[in-house]
């Protein structure tokens, strides 16, 4: 939890954290694959690939849009992999369900998460990933991405962002505004404070010039 609330505490809270839902999202990868009886190999390579790219960015980049873009797309490639290892017909825990559409939804859990960047502009980079990920494979491979082809599921999924992401840019947008509002107030308030100690401290040197002068005279 960050020590203070400031939008830069918050940030670097964020960033941090993505970055071990990064590294959670190779160990359950792996569990995906393993569930749809698939090969676990590549989903947890790839998403290895991207919890080191975005453990590498962290450390390495200051906070600002380029570090918080690069972790966007490190994070949204994680239902990526899940809905990539969860193809087929046998996946589930029971293992005769199909459970592929299923882990679609963790697409807008990665943006409300986003959120907590109090940037619109991350959350749109991820939604945008994620509308060309769906229309470039269900046009290409539709099995990776869904279990029946279909360009009006792809509609479908993406009235469902539209109508997520619409609300959280108008959320972080508002957040952010009030923001700054509060460091304005903060800096205003700071300022006034210290002018107020200027002239108290000027007072009170000259009352005591005026009484070291009182003094002097009665001697």
């Amino acid at each position: 939890m960050p020590t203070s609330f400031t939008l830069t505490d918050i940030r670097a809270t964020a960033t941090k954290i993505f970055v071990w839902v990064a590294w959670a999202h190779v160990l359950l990868a792996g569990g995906v694959a393993l569930l749809a009886r698939n090969r676990w190999q590549e989903p947890m390579a790839v998403a290895l690939v991207f919890a080191v790219i975005a453990t590498i960015a962290a450390w390495k980049m200051r906070d600002g849009f380029a570090l918080r873009s690069i972790i966007a797309v490190c994070i949204t490639f994680g239902p990526i992999v899940f809905v990539y290892a969860a193809r087929g017909h046998f996946n589930g825990i029971a293992g005769n369900g199909d459970w592929q559409v299923d882990y679609h939804m963790y697409f807008f859990g990665v943006f409300a998460m986003l959120s907590a960047y109090i940037d619109w502009r991350i959350i749109a980079i991820s939604a945008g990933l994620t509308a060309g990920h769906h229309l470039l494979l269900d046009l290409i491979v539709p099995a990776d991405v869904f279990p029946q082809e279909g360009i009006d599921r792809v509609a479908l999924h993406a009235i469902a962002v539209v109508i997520e992401c619409g609300v959280l840019f108008w959320l972080t947008s508002a957040i952010k505004t009030l923001f700054k509002q509060l460091e304005e107030l903060v800096n205003f308030t700071s300022r006034e404070t210290a002018e107020v100690l200027i002239r108290e401290a000027e007072v009170n040197a000259a009352l005591q010039a005026q009484l070291d002068h009182a003094l002097s005279a009665a001697k």
